[in-house]
């Protein structure tokens, strides 16, 4: 047994599961704070102009190839992290981590071919999305046995505070105002240093956290009932989860799990649930598919939940509405005659969006729980209210009188997708297979709406 393992062990065996499993969150979210620069791009955009001479069609192929990284490593993070363990994405972050930032100093001070720069930001890409869903899904497999929307929805809420807090440290620390080039260069240089050391020290702590809830889960005593007994509860999941207890999160009057701190933890063990339902399923059921792993029996059923695919288009088009919205913001002001308000819309869709998953992190599980009302209804509500908002600003002859609410309504639908879906995934399908249907999903650019406010403050 490893030094580490023993204080692991002496911690569990003194506090209890919960204290280790609330070591392994904070860590995931400290790991989070430097994760702004996910929304910082343009921190290197105009350094790559100037140092290396690049036009802006090969700004914009660099940027093709970043999110490329992202796109392609989305999906395949979190399989691996579901079907091989967490503790494997932030050692892959860490390599590219470490990689990408020398390789591209070494390309700035030799001026290397811009092939070299497309490589350098495909694993930068890669590494990105690794680290973030190294974070994501220790979060969820941590205290989300607690608190489950709290711990989804934290990470992402610590992104945005990251970027703000990095934007700051780069303008007090790292200001780009040199007479020479060559100070520019060296103030460049010290600012990937920065950004190297500040991600590979976070991929640590992440590291640190995945293996605390791995040993946590090693030490857990579960008590385990006879599938048997139960099997038939679940026949109702060869139909959908979506149509059963699954997607309802009910109060539990009993106490609150030994060790959590909260009396309104949300007990859900009392409801048809696809983690203990799928469990007793796969070993009830053992002798028909003894090739198949409990991985793969819920990724089965999920793959094959006809009432997944639309709940899964919904989401999409939430997203595509909102981002096309946010994209098109300033032709839309112009059409309402309200072209100076660009600055003040930003800035409203900023604090809504911090607002709204501040609200639904601390919230949610409490809501649920208190007023029996399911996650899936609260983000249905948030799809109507968007789409209300639509209808009356293509409809409203004076629309451009609440156009802020319309602006909120946008920003509250596209944060709630981002924070609450995972969180009503982890539920319906189990956190286990957490990072391969949130990862399908998450298979874009990460570049949400407040990025844009975050880029237009840089320049």
């Amino acid at each position: 047994m490893s030094f580490l393992e023993k204080k692991i062990r002496g911690i569990y065996d003194r506090h209890g599961e919960f204290r280790v499993y609330l070591i392994a969150f904070v860590l995931s979210i400290l790991g989070c704070l430097s994760l702004g620069i996910l929304t910082l791009f343009s921190i290197f955009a105009d350094p790559l102009q100037k140092l290396l001479d690049y036009p802006q069609s090969t700004i914009n192929k660099i940027i093709v190839i970043h999110v490329l990284g992202l796109n392609i490593s989305t999906p395949l993070s979190g399989f691996i992290a579901d079907a091989k363990g967490i503790w494997i994405l932030p050692l892959f972050s860490f390599s590219g981590y470490t990689f990408s930032f020398t390789l591209l100093k070494y390309i700035i001070k030799h001026n290397l071919h811009e092939y070299y720069t497309y490589l350098c930001f495909f694993i930068l890409g890669c590494s990105h999305v690794s680290f973030l869903f190294s974070c994501l899904l220790n979060s969820a497999r941590s205290l989300g046995r607690y608190y489950r929307t709290l711990a989804i929805s934290t990470p992402n809420l610590m992104i945005s505070i990251s970027s703000y807090i990095q934007i700051q440290i780069i303008t007090i620390f790292y200001s780009p105002n040199y007479t020479s080039l060559q100070e520019y260069e060296t103030n460049f240089m010290n600012l990937l240093n920065f950004f190297m050391i500040l991600l590979t020290s976070s991929t640590i702590l992440s590291l640190v956290g995945s293996l605390l809830t791995d040993l946590a889960n090693k030490y857990q005593t579960v008590t385990e009932e006879s599938p048997e007994a139960d099997i038939d509860d679940f026949e109702s999941f060869n139909t959908s989860p979506l149509l059963t207890g699954a997607a309802t999160v009910l109060h539990s009057p009993g106490p609150s799990i030994i060790g959590s701190p909260m009396p309104w933890y949300v007990d859900e063990e009392g409801i048809a649930n696809l983690d203990t339902g799928m469990s007793m399923i796969s070993s009830g059921y053992l002798s028909l598919a003894e090739n198949d792993t409990p991985y793969q029996v819920k990724v089965n059923k999920f793959a094959k939940d006809f009432m997944m695919y639309p709940l899964l288009l919904c989401c999409l088009v939430a997203i595509g509405s909102t981002e096309f919205f946010i994209a098109n913001l300033n032709a839309i002001l112009n059409n309402l005659d309200a072209p100076g308000k660009l600055d003040s819309s930003l800035e409203t869709m900023s604090i809504a969006s911090t607002l709204t998953r501040f609200i639904i992190m601390l919230s949610t599980d409490y809501v649920c729980s208190r007023f029996k009302i399911s996650r899936l209804t609260i983000f249905t509500l948030c799809v109507m209210s968007c789409g209300a908002s639509h209808i009356y600003l293509s409809s409203s002859p004076i629309a451009s009188l609440n156009f802020p609410l319309v602006v909120v309504s946008n920003s509250i639908l596209n944060s709630t997708v981002f924070t609450l879906f995972p969180a009503i995934l982890a539920s319906i399908y189990g956190i286990e297979i957490l990072g391969t249907t949130w990862g399908k999903l998450r298979q874009r650019s990460p570049r949400e709406d407040d990025d844009l406010l975050y880029d237009d403050l840089l320049q």
